[in-house]
Formats: C-alpha cells, sequence, structure tokens
C-alpha cells in the first residue's frame, strides 16, 4: 500500500533495441528519398536555361516559347503594332464622329515589362516540385500556359487627338461682351460651350480595346463636359461706365493693311484686364502670321518703308494708347516710331517691332477693366470700360508739341529690277521731328496742372535713289550690285559707265 502524500512514479515503455534500429532506418530511408527527389528536381530545373522561356507558354496570343525577355519583348509589340491599325469611330451623342487608329492614340501594352518577367521565370522559381512538374509537362508539349496583357492608348496622345479632331464639332463658348448702347455700357451674356471630356472618353477606349480583339471599324462613345467661357456676365458686373475712347482712321490703306489692323484690333478686344495685372499689346496680338489672321503690308524697317507680314499693327497699338492715356491707366512700357506716322500727332503714337518694342500697361484701378475694339467704316475704335471714380469736375487733355525739326543730307541707293542704267531719285526723304507729350488736367474748367508724359524722337531720312540692275550678263549684275553695296554715287556711275561702254564696243 502506498503511503498517503506520496505518488508512484510510472515505468517508462521499454524499447527494444530492434525498433529503434528499425525506426532510425526508415528515418534515413525518407531522408535518403528526399534527398534523391531534390536532387532530381534541382538537376531538371538547371537542365533549362533561366533566361529562356519553356515550352507552351504565351503572352497575351503571342507564342514566345524558346524565346529570352528581348526576344519575347519585340514579338508582343510587333503584335501589338498589327492591332494599332484598327479604327476607332470616335462618336458623340448629336452623331457626329471622327476616326483614329489606335496608333495614332497612342497604343501601349502597360503591363508588358511584367508579363515578360513572369514568363521567363516560370517553371524555374517557386517550389521545385511544382516546377518540375512544369517543366516535364512542357518537354511533353502538354503546357499550355497564358500570361494576359492588356491594351491601352496613352491619355496624352488620344487627348491631343480627341481635341485636334473634335474639338471643331464641339460649340465653343462664347465671352460676354461689353459694347456701348444709350450712353452707356451694355453686356452681352456669355455662352458656355462643350470640350471633350478626355479622361472619361479615354477610360472608354481603353474598356473597348483591352483584350486586344476590338474589330475594325468599332464605335467608341466620346463623353463630353461643359466648357465655360473665359468672361461671364457677372465679371463684368460694375465695371460698365466708360473710362476712355480713341478712334484713328485706316480707310484708305490698302487690302493688307486694312485686314492687319482688323485682325489686330480683334485679338486685343474683349480683353478683361484685373486690378494690378499688366498687359503687353504685342502678346495679345501676337504671332503675326498667315493662321492668325494677317498679310503682308508696309511698315517701317531701317528708316524704310518695306513689306512686312502684319504691317499695319502699330496703328492698332496707337489707337489704344490714346485710348488708355483717357482711361488714365498706367502706361508701363511705350516706344515712339522710327519716323513720323500720318494717323496721329507726333508723341501720341506706340510702335510694336519684333520683339523689340511693345507697348505693355498696368490696371492701376481698384476694379477690373473691360476692352473693346470696333472697327467700322474705315475707322478703328478702342474703349475701355471700368469703374468710374474720377471727380465729375475733373477733365483732361493731352497735347502734342513739336520741339523742333531734324533734317538728313543723306542719299541711300536702292536696287531695283530695271535695266542697268536705269537711275533716278525715288522719294525725298522726310524731315524728323522731336515732339513731347503733355497731359493737361482742368476742374471746373481751370487748368490745374501740366505734366509731361513722353518725348519722342523721330529720324530723318534722306533721299532715296533707284540704280536698276537687270541685265542677262552675270557678272556686270555682280558689279553693279557690289557699286550700290559702297553706297558712293561716283562709283555707281563709274560702274554704270564701263558696263554700258563695254555694250556699245560689243554692238560694233
Amino acid at each position: 500500500m502506498t503511503k498517503p502524500g506520496t505518488s508512484k512514479k510510472r515505468k517508462k515503455p521499454a524499447y527494444s533495441k530492434k525498433t529503434v534500429l528499425l525506426i532510425a532506418g526508415l528515418a534515413l530511408c525518407a531522408c535518403a528519398v528526399i534527398v534523391g527527389l531534390n536532387v532530381v528536381f534541382y538537376r531538371t530545373i538547371k537542365a533549362h536555361d533561366p533566361d529562356t522561356i519553356i515550352s507552351g507558354v504565351k503572352i497575351g496570343d503571342t507564342d514566345v516559347s524558346g524565346m529570352n525577355a528581348a526576344q519575347a519583348k519585340e514579338a508582343v509589340t510587333q503584335a501589338a503594332q498589327e492591332y494599332s491599325g484598327r479604327k476607332l469611330v470616335l462618336r458623340l451623342a448629336d452623331g457626329q464622329q471622327t476616326e483614329a487608329t489606335l496608333a495614332e492614340l497612342g497604343l501601349t501594352v502597360p503591363d508588358l515589362e511584367s508579363a515578360v518577367k513572369k514568363a521567363v521565370a516560370y517553371g524555374k522559381e517557386g517550389s521545385r516540385a511544382a516546377c518540375y512538374k512544369i517543366l516535364k509537362s512542357a518537354e511533353k508539349g502538354e503546357n499550355n500556359k497564358v500570361f494576359p496583357i492588356t491594351f491601352a492608348v496613352d491619355e496624352e496622345t488620344a487627348g491631343n487627338v480627341l481635341r485636334e479632331r473634335l474639338g471643331g464639332l464641339l460649340p465653343q463658348p462664347e465671352n460676354a461682351k461689353l459694347t456701348q448702347g444709350d450712353g452707356a455700357g451694355i453686356v452681352t451674356a456669355d455662352i458656355s460651350g462643350k470640350k471633350v471630356d478626355e479622361t472619361k472618353t479615354v477610360a472608354n477606349i481603353n474598356e473597348e480595346i483591352a483584350d486586344g480583339k476590338t474589330a475594325d471599324g468599332t464605335s467608341v462613345d466620346v463623353d463630353t463636359e461643359e466648357y465655360k467661357a473665359d468672361i461671364t456676365a457677372s465679371d463684368l458686373e460694375g465695371i460698365t461706365d466708360l473710362l476712355g475712347t480713341y478712334t484713328t482712321y485706316y480707310g484708305d490703306s490698302g487690302n493688307g493693311r486694312k485686314m492687319n489692323v482688323e485682325s489686330g484690333a480683334a485679338h486685343i478686344g474683349g480683353t478683361l484686364v484685373e486690378p494690378g495685372e499688366e498687359v503687353s499689346a504685342d502678346a495679345l496680338m501676337a504671332p503675326y502670321t498667315e493662321e492668325n489672321g494677317y498679310a503682308m503690308a508696309a511698315s517701317y524697317e531701317n528708316r524704310q518703308v518695306v513689306e512686312s507680314m502684319g504691317g499695319g499693327i502699330c496703328q492698332v497699338s496707337t489707337t489704344l494708347y490714346n485710348a488708355l492715356l483717357l482711361s488714365e491707366l498706367e502706361i508701363t512700357e511705350r516706344y515712339a516710331h522710327s519716323m513720323l506716322v500720318s494717323y496721329v500727332e507726333p508723341s501720341m503714337d506706340a510702335a510694336i517691332a519684333d520683339d523689340v518694342k511693345d507697348l505693355k500697361f498696368k490696371n492701376n484701378k481698384d476694379a477690373a477693366v473691360y476692352i473693346e475694339a470696333v472697327c467700322a467704316d474705315g475707322y478703328v475704335t478702342f474703349n475701355i470700360y471700368g469703374k468710374e471714380t474720377r471727380p465729375q469736375n475733373r477733365t483732361i487733355e493731352y497735347i502734342s508739341g513739336e520741339l523742333g525739326t531734324v533734317e538728313s543730307d543723306e542719299t541711300l541707293y536702292v536696287a531695283t529690277e530695271e535695266a542697268i542704267g536705269t537711275m533716278y531719285t525715288q522719294n525725298n526723304g522726310r524731315t524728323g521731328l522731336e515732339a513731347q507729350l503733355w497731359k493737361v488736367v482742368y476742374e471746373d474748367g481751370a487748368e490745374v496742372s501740366r505734366d509731361t508724359v513722353n518725348y519722342s524722337y523721330y529720324m530723318a531720312s534722306g533721299k532715296t535713289v533707284a540704280v536698276g540692275t537687270f541685265t542677262d550678263n552675270a557678272e556686270d549684275s555682280a558689279k553693279i550690285n557690289a557699286a550700290i553695296e559702297s553706297q558712293n554715287e561716283e562709283t555707281i556711275q563709274a560702274v554704270i559707265a564701263e558696263i554700258e561702254n563695254a555694250q556699245d564696243g560689243s554692238e560694233q
């Protein structure tokens, strides 16, 4: 009998030496089998080139068996190029439509790099047992693995095509406008337009083409969104007072110059200038190209009248300059012409020239100002609207004054296409001038101040003599042109005499 408080120890089962050896043998056999299998798996995997895709593998619809990564990528890219030739019909809700190929829309395969990496690693990475099974299946020609890819268009490229081909089919917004009527400014309401919703439309395209099986000529809906005008009626509230207006006449100009004046005015008209904002007249009117509404016409260059694209825009900037002065907006940059112009008094002009001369002004008011341009019956007018805060008993006047004349005794010799020996005065030049512009302020009709606005110097030009250069003899042509370049009358006369004497001798 066991005494209280004591426990009876259980005896451990006794294993025979034979049993222990048997268990150990089985364990060793199992280890040997596992090691053996792993050796077989390892050798099978190592027997395959790690950089070559095994048999029976596709990326999308392209069989890439036996290819390396670069070859597989090239093969899929080639298939994508064939797919990119298919056209989509881009259709608006009202039935209007246009077409574009997938190539034009910027077809891409965004997941191609990832798919190629997976294809190369397939059967060589991961569980050795699984890789062994895959590789043996491939050796038997029973492997059939597809790594899917998706097709998509580049949003920026597609967006450019959508804007270019559909923008003209959609209603464009119209800015609110200010004009005069019954002695006051009248606001014409703005009209909203429509533009392509590029994000949604690209998503529609990508959904349609993702699987690479889209048929040629498939239609895709184009989503649009409201496109508000840059200037709305609410923007013009409270700025309908006419601050200043000025008009010049251009009706006796040639057709090209008329076109340039009207085009330049149209580019400036409709501009809303916020308080503190500085504006460049040149930037508003440029570029001076046919596509932007300009033509060749006469302009000043190096004290000469020459034909240039946009000739006549200086009359636009000059007219605007005087309207701005009367509105008492701050002029931050202004240049006189090189020579006098006929459409305003001296010192009241403002020249524009090849990014060298510009008219710039700043809105120094507390409220926005609006610029209206009107071309009618040969007259160009600028009206500046804003919020009138100047006292009613105060008026201003700008007075042009001549400080002195400038003469030139220079003679310029210019080549013409007339026969050699022709020589005559083309024009007698122009008188130059020094001038100044004053701003005079009146209160109740009495002058209270007179300040200088600008000082202008207009160069004189001497007479111009035309010299004929036409001849069939290349040597004589070179001689007379070289003589003209010398700008020396004696040299020119001597060359003409030499050529004429040689011609007389050859005729005898």
